[in-house]
């Protein structure tokens, strides 16, 4: 990170920005954004990689996130499966038997 804040600057080809999915170092920022936007101390080591104009917004960014969700996606879920889906411990047989060894 060091690098970054002594030269903010990352060269890009032009045809880098014609793709239909938004840029790796854009989904990077959106996901730190999000988290931070959550939870602020939870999270509070991401603001050292947001700029503070991004920072500042994230909160916003986070709820806008969330009703979207609530008002689009969450109607559609069925939610006694969701609660036996988060119910369960996915790692329990892991943790139960030895890992082989080569």
């Amino acid at each position: 990170m060091g690098d970054y804040k002594k030269n903010p600057m990352v060269p890009k080809r032009i045809a880098a920005f014609a793709s239909d999915h938004g840029l790796p170092e854009e989904r990077f920022y959106n996901l730190i954004c999000l988290a931070f936007g959550a939870n602020r101390q939870e999270f509070a080591d991401a603001e050292d990689y947001l700029p503070p104009t991004r920072s500042q917004t994230c909160w916003h960014e986070y709820q806008t996130v969330l009703r979207a969700f609530h008002k689009e996606i969450s109607p559609h879920i069925d939610q006694e499966m969701a609660r036996r889906v988060l119910d369960t411990d996915w790692l329990q047989g892991l943790e139960s038997s030895p890992a082989s060894q080569k």
